[in-house]
């Protein structure tokens, strides 16, 4: 969710006390933070945006600063923590000066039009879920081409997302003090509806089989990098080697076959870690047998399209455990796309 003023409010700050005049009415309320905030910045400067996060490990005292490409550029933190002095970073004056820009921006986002009371609490009006992404507008000036969606799969690897509950498919990312997230690689960055899939599809709850359609859509965009990336490496061979063309035949054949495709992705252009990879495996040849179906014993790429076909064609005939079976495949496949995602590489020579 980002951040959306309400104009009908007005804000004010002074002493430690945020002044509000609804315009609607002419009411007037008064929000004094718990914190001692510091307020140096400019909100205007910023940009705030809601994340979900509903792993064990987060709590109020779950406040991160946010790195990319050797830049701090803002800070996560739970909105909990705008509401306590039982974290950390009370006294921390970074952090009290982001509270004072995220406090000022949840304010100026509500509609008191029917607020009764002066007193009131942040948490009256946004989830105590709610995890706060702000950046610093400057900061990301300095990096080309700055783009938060870009970010959208690395902090999904962290445990957030931009919808949904959060992260709660995956094994996310342990973080100690920091978050460093890294943009998609050049090669795929352009490809908007990757990030449209990770900030708005994959975070929801669906079925077994939408949760394994929406992955495999990852699958299918990459192969069709991989299929442009042989092509043109084909393309190459035939001009050093102009007679060769009738032996060029089977090759072309190998490249317009699907599995074929989905094998090197695994294989060639990126660089899965061998636990999840054989977890998945293992995860495709139980699903394979379950429904007698042939499986490759060593390569996750083939028993994963073999699982394709089984979803895409035989859907009717699968029983409750190969359902089973597959909401349990679905989250280590969402694991080993992630790290396809984040090595992604065409460069295989």
């Amino acid at each position: 969710m980002e951040y959306k003023t309400n104009d009908n409010t007005q804000v004010k700050y002074h002493n430690n006390i945020f002044q509000i005049v609804d315009k609607k009415t002419g009411n007037e309320y008064s929000y004094q933070s718990q914190l001692q905030l510091n307020s140096l910045f400019y909100p205007e400067n910023f940009e705030m945006f809601f994340l979900f996060n509903t792993t064990d490990e987060i709590s109020e005292n779950s406040i991160f600063k946010l790195y990319t490409d050797g830049e701090r550029i803002g800070w996560i933190f739970p909105i909990q923590s705008l509401e306590s002095q039982e974290h950390d970073f009370v006294q921390d004056k970074f952090y009290l000066s982001y509270a004072y820009v995220a406090i000022y921006k949840l304010l100026k986002m509500i509609d008191f039009s029917e607020q009764e009371y002066s007193d009131f609490n942040i948490l009256q009006y946004y989830s105590d879920t709610i995890q706060i992404l702000i950046y610093d507008k400057e900061n990301v000036g300095r990096i080309d081409g700055f783009n938060i969606s870009n970010y959208a799969v690395d902090l999904f690897c962290k445990g957030y997302s931009f919808s949904g509950q959060g992260n709660v498919f995956t094994c996310a990312e342990k973080i100690d003090k920091n978050i460093r997230v890294k943009q998609l690689p050049e090669s795929i960055r352009n490809i908007s509806y990757i990030n449209i899939l990770f900030m708005e599809l994959i975070p929801l709850k669906e079925s077994s089989y939408s949760k394994f359609h929406l992955i495999y859509q990852i699958i299918e965009i990459l192969i069709g990098v991989v299929f442009n990336y042989k092509i043109k490496e084909m393309i190459v061979e035939i001009a050093e080697s102009p007679d060769d063309l009738f032996e060029k035949r089977d090759k072309l054949n190998d490249i317009t076959l699907e599995r074929n495709r989905v094998r090197w992705l695994f294989d060639n252009f990126s660089n899965i870690e061998s636990q999840k990879d054989e977890i998945l495996n293992n995860q495709c040849k139980r699903l394979l047998v379950e429904n007698k179906k042939n499986y490759d014993e060593n390569n996750t790429g083939s028993n994963l399209y073999s699982v394709r076909c089984l979803i895409v064609h035989s859907l009717y005939s699968l029983n409750n455990e190969s359902r089973e079976l597959l909401a349990e495949l679905n989250n280590s496949f969402l694991d080993v796309v992630l790290d396809i995602l984040t090595t992604f590489h065409v460069n295989t020579r």
